[in-house]
């Protein structure tokens, strides 16, 4: 009985045990949310709200945010804000880079203003 209880235990331990570790630099929180940003086929709204160019956009919006730096670190928005304003760039897949749908892009552009600046677009 306490093996079954054990095995039915095990998902949960596992997923607990993959939210361990260090948080990821700002950095490279920073370039995933732009590598999705300009994931083709690029989204069209956010490409008019975000005014993204149609060449070298991660060169281009690693420039305009400064992530470009290594030494990158948020001041605004804050690391929190950008982290809530990515939640729904990250729904369908967490791997890193994964492009998420236009309808989920175009909810962190609607309720992350702070974000669209950020990133060189117009809120």
């Amino acid at each position: 009985m306490l093996h079954r209880s054990v095995r039915a235990l095990l998902p949960v331990l596992l997923f607990l045990c993959a939210c361990v570790g260090p948080d990821a630099p700002d950095v490279e929180i920073c370039r995933d949310v732009i590598t999705r940003v300009c994931a083709e086929p690029v989204c069209s709204s956010a490409a008019v709200k975000l005014n993204l160019p149609a060449m070298d956009c991660v060169a281009a919006l690693q420039a305009r945010t400064g992530c470009a730096d290594v030494a990158f670190t948020f001041t605004s928005p804050t690391r929190a804000r950008f982290l809530d304003c990515r939640l729904p760039l990250v729904r369908e897949s967490a791997t890193v880079g994964a492009k998420p749908s236009c309808e989920y892009l175009d909810e962190s552009i609607r309720n992350c203003p702070d974000l669209v600046s950020f990133l060189g677009g117009t809120p």
